[in-house]
């Protein structure tokens, strides 16, 4: 049976809510249910049993996982087989307080069923969009008063289609935090982002890249809020022996991986009436015998082209594989190397020794990590629809039913004043508006209503509007009549539909503010961080019952 199912999900909308799938108290459960159907697992991947391949990959991880923690001195839990590996994910920058919720929610899993919290750092996505989004309040151009908008401050420049992995952490520009503290809509905020960069700027001397800078940060801010959780960038699990054993058995099931990519693709538009061959991301791609396959390829360093590239992979003629950045050739697989896994795995380490990187793509990635080295992955909103997508591969390539992944997501509000009116407001006042212009007899003042003038034409009014007119004329008529009559009665209160005009620019103007300010998309260093943990920590902590 299919594992696409449409599903409505939907980020909470109001300060301090979170959205938790399964609840909190049935997800310790669910860890343990994932960890036994793993363990069942009894098909062969890469050559090997699939329980020997997972072993192996979950050990080679973890070391890594814990050098690079012991690199930055951060603590390094214990961890042993058969202890339970939670995951989680997102790129480098900055992200917000909806996100920051997964690493607590993992370190709360932790807590109830032992293991270990791991989060991957996207590097190998591309570096766009470097600016901090936040909110500043300022004087108004026109009519005096307060004005609220979004501000971006600049923190590097955009290397387009260059990934984190490859921006220099020199990149950063120092005027940022000048910037941000200028612009800040309150104290507040300048401090958290103040004490956010200090750590920033105290990793980027050491850093490998400016979006390993930001989880420094991010960590040793984490290490002070109680949370020890191991990191690891994609592009270190993209160098282990394990991801490229994966890497090699795909590329030998190619026309199978290739197959369940673009029919679970299709399901997924199917069962969510995706109509853009584009969303959630595009179909592989296939040229005669050439075909893409859902990873990136880029030369590093120095002088060479750092943008990432898709792979394509072509047969030659004695049963081998040519390996493309696009159509720049740049390894071949021999029939032999395609046979033998670790053989197929030696020739992509040989690959990356001469500058070449392979680095996976979403799918790919979480394909590999729920498969090999996790026990439950945790996963935004946007990340639990589109993993369905994963599931179905899961179910195609290998047969098996797919482990189960956690939702989570929240809404957090910065510490600011919001303005009091209210949509229901905005839509009252719209309707003072429009009923000054068309129906001014509901809202003339009662001592207005009961003079002589307006009582006549009220009374004129109404029988005109019971008067359906029998011809197009007479219609026409009586329409003209009663605009006479609304204009004569707004004379004898000239000032009300200036006064319901400017009600109406009051109220949208603060609605329009209130909509920046409660903005749930500023990044998390805006935020005072322990105010954030305690409130993750208090939505999540049901999970340890």
């Amino acid at each position: 049976m299919s594992p696409i199912e449409r599903r409505r999900l939907r980020v909470p909308r109001g300060d301090r809510q979170a959205l938790l799938r399964p609840e909190p108290a049935a997800l310790a459960a669910l860890v343990r249910r994932n960890s036994r159907l793993l363990a069942s697992f009894s098909f062969d991947l890469a050559g090997r049993p699939f329980h020997e391949f997972r072993a192996a990959a979950r050990a080679e991880v973890l070391a890594l996982a814990c050098r690079y923690a012991a690199r930055w001195n951060f603590s390094v839990p214990d961890w042993r087989e058969p202890m339970p590996i939670i995951l989680s994910g997102h790129q480098p920058r900055p992200f917000h307080p909806g996100v920051w919720i997964k690493n607590f929610l993992a370190g709360e899993l932790v807590s109830a069923v032992g293991g270990i919290a791991l989060n991957l750092n996207v590097d190998n996505d591309e570096a766009h969009v470097q600016v901090f989004r936040l909110p500043t309040r300022r004087a108004a151009d026109q009519g005096g008063g307060e004005e609220v908008c979004t501000v971006e401050v600049e923190f590097a420049p955009h290397a387009r289609g260059v990934p984190f992995e490859e921006q220099p952490a020199g990149a950063i520009r120092p005027e940022t935090v000048h910037e941000v503290l200028a612009l800040a809509a309150s104290p507040a905020i300048g401090d958290a982002f103040r004490a956010c960069w200090d750590r920033l700027l105290e990793a980027v001397p050491d850093a490998a890249c400016l979006g390993e800078a930001f989880v420094v940060a991010r960590r040793r801010l984490e290490e002070r809020l109680g949370l020890a959780n191991l990191e690891l960038p994609v592009s270190a699990l993209s160098d282990t022996s394990a991801f490229r054993l994966f890497v090699a058995a795909m590329l030998r099931r190619r026309e199978d991986f290739f197959a369940a990519y673009n029919d679970s693709l299709h399901e997924f538009r199917r069962v969510y009436r995706e109509r853009s061959p584009a969303q959630p991301v595009p179909d592989l791609a296939r040229e005669g015998a050439r075909m893409e396959l859902p990873y990136w390829v880029w030369r590093a360093g120095g002088a060479g082209d750092m943008r990432r590239r898709r792979l394509w992979v072509e047969p030659t003629s004695g049963g081998g594989l040519t390996l493309a950045a696009e159509d720049e050739p740049i390894g071949r697989l021999s029939a032999e190397d395609l046979d033998d896994a670790s053989r197929g795995a030696e020739r992509l380490a040989e690959l990356r020794r001469s500058g070449w990187k392979i680095r996976p793509r979403a799918i790919s990635m979480t394909l590999f990590v729920r498969l090999a080295v996790g026990d439950v992955f945790i996963h935004g909103v946007g990340g639990a629809l589109y993993d369905q997508i994963t599931d179905a591969i899961i179910e195609r390539l290998f047969g098996v039913r797919p482990p189960e992944i956690i939702l989570a997501s929240a809404t957090v509000h910065l510490p600011l004043g919001t303005f009091p009116a209210t949509p229901a407001d905005l839509s009252a006042a719209r309707r003072a508006v429009r009923d000054w212009r068309y129906n001014p007899d509901r809202l003339l003042p009662e001592g207005v209503r009961r003079g002589g003038e307006a009582k006549a034409l009220i009374e004129e009014k109404r029988r005109l509007i019971a008067t359906s007119g029998a011809t197009r004329d007479e219609r026409r008529r009586i329409w003209q009549r009663i605009r006479e009559i609304n204009g004569r009665l707004l004379t004898l209160a000239p000032e009300q539909p200036d006064a319901a005009q400017r009600e109406l620019d009051r109220i949208r103007r603060e609605v329009r503010y209130n909509t920046v300010l409660t903005n749930r998309e500023y990044p998390f260093c805006l935020y005072p961080a322990e105010d954030l943990a305690a409130f993750y920590r208090g939505a999540s902590r049901a999970s340890a019952r």
